[in-house]
C-alpha cells in the first residue's frame, strides 16, 4: 500500500507543475507576457465608463473583465462578484476563475 501512494505523489507531483504551467501560459498577459499576471494581477474600476479592469502589476496593461455599476458593485465575466469602495479598494468573493481572486488584495483606484 505505501509503494501505491508513493507512486501516487510521483504522478501528482510530475503533473501539478505542467498544469500551474499551462495555467500560467494561459492567463499571461497580453502587453508584456508576464507569466504571473493571472495569478496577481490588481483590480481597478472606472464607474464613469462602467467598466471593471484587471491590471498588470509588471507593466500596468489594462484589461476590461468586468462590468461596474454606480453602487461599486463589479460582476467579473468570468463569474465572481465584488465591490469597489469610495476609496478605490476592492472586496470580492472567491469565485471565477483569475476573474476576482477574492479577498481585499486590490489594488487600484478608479479613474
Amino acid at each position: 500500500m505505501d509503494s501505491d501512494f508513493l507512486v501516487f505523489l510521483a504522478i501528482l507531483f510530475g503533473v501539478l507543475p505542467v498544469v500551474f504551467l499551462a495555467m500560467a501560459y494561459g492567463y499571461r498577459c497580453r502587453a508584456c507576457g508576464s507569466l504571473s499576471h493571472g495569478f496577481k494581477s490588481d483590480k481597478a474600476g472606472d464607474r464613469d465608463t462602467g467598466n471593471a479592469y484587471l491590471v498588470c502589476r509588471k507593466c500596468g496593461d489594462k484589461q476590461i473583465m468586468g462590468k461596474v455599476e454606480s453602487d461599486g458593485s463589479v460582476v467579473w465575466f468570468s463569474g465572481g462578484s465584488g465591490k469597489f469602495d469610495e476609496s478605490g479598494g476592492y472586496t470580492g468573493d472567491a469565485g471565477g476563475v483569475f476573474g476576482d481572486g477574492g479577498g481585499g488584495d486590490g489594488g487600484g483606484g478608479g479613474e
